[in-house]
């Protein structure tokens, strides 16, 4: 039984933020969106989806309805992207209400799964970074080095997150890479700067942005590719350049310290 044209839109809109939040592509929000309006009776359905925000209009018993989400935080979390899939599925086949289909997008909204405690995932990039650094050609010594790089750099955005830009949050996450791979070097507890850098930074790289963004384009959503392409292309070019001015700095003015 449905409550209303109104709840059923804030279904739809709240499950398509999740999604686009959480790295799914424009597509899959928009097919998404699309299936909980028609099987909430929403006619005349139009879905505007871009990486910074979704509109949703139609038609339901007669009244036109429009909802809007702003998106200002991203991240990429498939557990989100996997369960939303799976309210919205279950909901289109009639297998739940509209009522149990809100309250569970809302309980992922409030409660996100996937999500552990800070110092859980701060082990776990630090680790994975330092396996990476290995698994690229560097040598055991420079394990220890890149998890504890990997850890400066997560505290370096988690510092910084809620006062600087996306962007500058990776160029300080790549300066403080290079900075700190370049310490361990010098002092004899690593052999590969290079290795080190590229395990530390390795978990930032904006892989399923590109990715994402090959998809829209490949659909068709050419505004939400571009966005997506420059977005990750911005983040690349941060990340290098923070390495970058880490190098320069210690070839002009830190290497004779050492």
């Amino acid at each position: 039984m449905f409550i209303s044209g109104y709840e059923a839109l804030e279904f739809a809109g709240l499950a398509g933020e999740l999604l686009l939040k959480n790295g799914a592509e424009t597509s899959r929000v928009e097919d998404t969106i699309i299936r909980i309006c028609n099987r909430a009776q929403i006619t005349e359905t139009e879905v505007l989806v871009f990486p910074t925000g979704i509109i949703v209009n139609g038609r339901f018993k007669g009244i036109r309805l429009t909802t809007a989400k702003r998106i200002r935080e991203r991240d990429t979390n498939m557990t989100v992207v996997s369960a939303v899939n799976d309210i919205s599925r279950k909901f289109a086949d009639g297998k739940i209400t509209l009522a149990d289909g809100l309250a569970l997008v809302k309980d992922i909204y409030t409660d996100t799964p996937g999500n552990f405690p800070r110092l859980w995932l701060l082990s776990a990039g630090a680790f994975a970074s330092g396996a990476a650094t290995v698994l690229l050609g560097g040598s055991w010594t420079d394990f220890l080095p890149a998890v504890l790089a990997t850890a400066v750099v997560r505290i370096v955005i988690g510092a910084a997150a809620f006062n600087l830009a996306y962007v500058l949050q990776h160029y300080l996450a790549g300066l403080f890479a290079g900075l700190t791979g370049i310490l361990f070097v010098n002092f004899g507890f690593g052999e590969h700067l290079d290795k080190i850098v590229v395990g530390a930074l390795l978990p930032l790289v904006p892989g399923v942005a590109l990715t994402n963004a090959v998809r829209d384009f490949i659909s068709g959503d050419l505004l939400s590719g571009t966005l997506r392409m420059v977005e990750a292309l911005l983040v690349a070019a941060a990340l290098a350049g923070g390495v970058g001015f880490a190098l320069a700095l210690y070839a002009g003015y830190f290497k004779n310290l050492f």
